[in-house]
């Protein structure tokens, strides 16, 4: 599965994914939440109501190689509740996933158990055909404080529960070591807050070597132009009202802030997407980037000495995004399956799977018992990756419309600021089309 979720398109469930959750990883339980443990309150629960074991359907998007990994932790799962609870999973494409899983809650044919990014999960939940899952939490074995706030803060909407963490992440800062030596500057520091930022992209950026200090992608990407929002005490929109905020002051001096970076000083290119901003990076041409635990794979086979760490510190706040999947339960699910499937989910957010799972497919635990594992310390990068504290937020968290505000406003707003357009401008017009989309919401 490509993990950069709705941040760009994939074969993760999103609009465009996410988010999401982001994944991430370890999943939930506490230092005593061993497997066998966490597998005995809901499958007794679920096998005591019937007498008979108990089918969970499983509908997914993993078609990459973690789908493998997922399938070794199903069947794992499923060998030791033989005769009580079974896990039957099928792996989809996102867009038959999509296709699908609308007409079958309607028609009751829904699977017991789903996995998708919040914000593909929004309109689910505004028509009511996702169930609420706060009393997951008081499953025997599960472990709510082992859990970091932002994996649970990310399948919440209204006050209540929709999603489980089943894998979480958050946008990295990754700096090149070696180009920043080259520059005079310390390999193992990245910049502490922003304006470190805009002094060390300038210093990292070299025309002659078609070497830039801080790409600025223009679509296809994760929002990393919200943490500078963010960072600075902004936002985008007010989602309780469900009204544009962009066209602030603070927004528009941090868009100018980007627009110097970009045009006066030129330390990106102009008009790249992601996935050529990705490869200018890992190709050693830039000294720093914002993006997912996806790129760091890459970074490591192709040679790259590199460091990632939390973005840095705005005037007001550090901020990143959190995103990842999520595990739902559709309209309709039986109370059995229900618990059943809780079942199946706190094994999946033992410290034991999520550790496993975390190390296979190289993202960042969500659980601090997984974190805090010795061998999950010494691998440097998940390490690095693992807490997001209380700087990770969700991308406009409940709006359906949030990736086409990204893809239809946003980054197009990003492509002019980088092209020249004066920041002011584009900032009013940009919170008008928003206010536009938003409409349709209210």
């Amino acid at each position: 599965m490509n993990h950069r979720s709705r941040f760009m398109p994939s074969r993760l469930v999103t609009g465009a994914l996410a988010l999401i959750l982001v994944a991430g990883l370890a999943a939930c339980g506490s230092n005593n939440n061993d497997v066998s443990s966490s597998a005995s309150g809901a499958s007794s629960q679920g096998k005591e109501a019937s007498g008979k074991k108990v089918t969970v359907t499983f509908w997914n998007t993993f078609t990459g190689s973690d789908g493998d990994t997922l399938k070794e932790i199903v069947d794992g799962y499923n060998a030791k509740n033989e005769g009580k609870i079974e896990v039957k999973m099928d792996i989809l494409p996102a867009d038959q996933f999509n296709q699908k899983l609308p007409p079958s809650i309607a028609t009751s044919t829904a699977p017991s158990l789903v996995a998708m990014s919040p914000t593909s999960a929004s309109a689910f939940i505004q028509n009511g055909t996702l169930l609420p899952l706060d009393d997951f939490y008081a499953t025997p074995g599960v472990n709510k404080a082992d859990f970091e706030d932002s994996a649970i803060q990310l399948g919440q909407s209204g006050g209540k529960t929709y999603l489980l963490p089943m894998q979480v992440f958050g946008i990295q800062f990754y700096w090149n070591k070696d180009l920043f030596k080259a520059a005079g500057l310390d390999p193992e520091k990245p910049p502490a807050d922003f304006n470190e930022l805009a002094d060390y992209a300038v210093k990292l950026t070299d025309a002659s070597k078609n070497q830039y200090g801080f790409l600025m992608p223009i679509k296809g990407a994760p929002q990393y132009y919200s943490i500078f929002v963010w960072g600075n005490g902004g936002d985008m929109v007010d989602v309780d009202a469900k009204q544009s905020v962009l066209n602030a002051p603070e927004n528009v001096k941090t868009f100018e802030w980007l627009a110097d970076l970009a045009v006066n000083k030129k330390v990106t290119p102009k008009g790249l997407n992601g996935v050529e901003t990705d490869k200018l990076f890992l190709g050693g041409k830039a000294g720093m980037y914002i993006t997912g635990p996806w790129l760091a794979a890459g970074l490591k086979t192709n040679n790259v000495n590199f460091g990632v760490s939390l973005p840095p510190k705005g005037s007001a706040a550090q901020a990143t995004i959190a995103d990842g999947v999520g595990f739902a339960v559709p309209k309709g699910t039986s109370d059995e399956e229900r618990l059943a499937a809780y079942d199946f989910i706190g094994y999946w957010n033992s410290t034991e799977i999520a550790k496993e799972w975390s190390q296979k497919i190289g993202f960042p635990p969500y659980l601090k018992s997984v974190a805090d594992d010795p061998d999950i310390q010494a691998d440097e990068t998940i390490k690095s990756m693992s807490n997001l504290g209380s700087a990770g937020r969700a991308f406009l968290p409940g709006i359906v419309n949030a990736d086409r505000i990204n893809s239809d406003v946003l980054f197009p707003l990003m492509e002019q600021i980088v092209s020249g357009l004066d920041p002011a401008a584009g900032v009013q017009k940009a919170s008008d089309a928003i206010d536009d989309i938003l409409k349709t919401e209210k």
